[in-house]
């Protein structure tokens, strides 16, 4: 399964060609979490989220200073090199000021027809909602005008029908996760290929996915640790915590649970019900409510047994490293080591990044 998840982030460019192909659709890039994609999907078109890659950005550091957030420089250059050349569209949500910048780098130097800026309040409040529905109305509008085709009610509610099936399955994937039936690679590489399959077919996978992961014999060898990142777009670093003895059992990363927590609810108002779960439920340190965050840890690690915590902020990502201090100190008073990291994953720094985890590990197993 760990193989055959890996495959799938490796050739993603590959299958949304294919994909394209066969049907003739549009394939609509998106960064951040943040973004319905339920919205894309009822317009008839596949969203993907974009990656980056471990390789020099060559093409990506000609257009920003070293001390900026490796993730989106990664990207950009990735779509300079040409790997992004299938893209008709790209939603750009305003979460960040490196992520903010990728809508003008992207517009003004790649021929992508359809860039939206997806305005998301910082404030989380009532008004704050009712802003964010605003925008949605006019993404939605936006979305119908590029692509064609009418976003009805009908298509909107089978995309968030479809939407929360891919969050049920990998709510139940993190639940044998605990219990090691599931390692951490296998879920975090679950997560992905939900980012960049279409979801139909992602949701049969994982059905056949957790059927096979629950005839395992469960494996619970390994030293249980939480990781906690501001970005991990591929399974490398948790790959790392597994050849040194760990076992990742629980998350709070925007490539983990943040992405499959809590459902699109029922409502009158499909645009309302997405603005409630898309800012007011995922507990994003942009948003600056740490207060908020602690009690999301709090509910992830809730009966989860957990020998220590590893914290994994890339470089100059602000908001995480804001919230640092806080988070250690919550994670501290629950009885947890902490381990820091703050790099930019590069093949060099994960060297230096095994000796740290084997020690972490050898110290949290006595």
């Amino acid at each position: 399964m760990k193989e055959e998840l890996k495959a799938l982030r490796q050739e993603r460019h590959n299958s949304a060609v294919k994909w394209k192909e066969q049907t003739g659709g549009k394939i609509v890039g998106v960064f951040c979490c943040n973004v319905p994609e339920e919205l894309i999907y009822a317009a008839g078109m596949l969203p993907v989220r974009i990656l980056g890659e471990h390789e020099e950005a060559t093409e990506g550091n000609l257009h920003f200073p070293t001390n900026v957030c490796p993730y989106p420089v990664s990207c950009l250059d990735q779509a300079l090199k040409g790997r992004y050349d299938y893209l008709d569209g790209l939603v750009v949500p305003n979460v960040c000021d490196m992520i903010r910048s990728m809508y003008g780098t992207w517009k003004l130097n790649l021929k992508i027809p359809y860039v939206h800026f997806l305005e998301v309040p910082q404030r989380i409040s009532r008004e704050g909602s009712k802003f964010f529905h605003e925008s949605l109305i006019k993404f939605k509008d936006s979305l119908e005008a590029f692509s064609g085709r009418e976003i009805t009610a009908e298509s909107l509610a089978r995309a968030i029908h479809v939407y929360n099936r891919n969050r049920t399955l990998l709510r139940q994937a993190a639940e044998l996760r605990k219990e090691g039936f599931i390692s951490g690679t296998e879920l975090q590489g679950m997560v992905m290929a939900s980012m960049l399959m279409p979801k139909i077919n992602m949701n049969e996978l994982l059905n056949r996915y957790l059927q096979e992961a629950g005839k395992r014999q469960p494996n619970r060898d390994g030293v249980r640790i939480f990781v906690s990142a501001s970005m991990l777009d591929d399974t490398d670093f948790f790959e790392l915590i597994e050849d040194c003895g760990g076992s990742v059992v629980a998350d709070d990363m925007p490539m983990g649970s943040r992405y499959f927590s809590f459902p699109v609810e029922d409502a009158n108002d499909p645009f309302a019900a997405l603005a409630e779960r898309y800012l007011m439920r995922i507990a994003c340190p942009r948003k600056m409510l740490p207060e908020d965050r602690k009690r999301f840890i709090e509910d992830i690690l809730d009966g989860v047994k957990v020998d220590g915590a590893i914290i994994h902020n890339l470089k100059a990502c602000d908001c995480h490293l804001y919230e640092y201090p806080f988070l250690k100190k919550t994670l501290e008073a629950k009885g947890l080591p902490v381990l820091f990291f703050r790099g930019e994953e590069t093949e060099t720094e994960m060297e230096t990044q095994r000796d740290d985890i084997e020690a972490f590990v050898e110290m949290l197993r006595g």
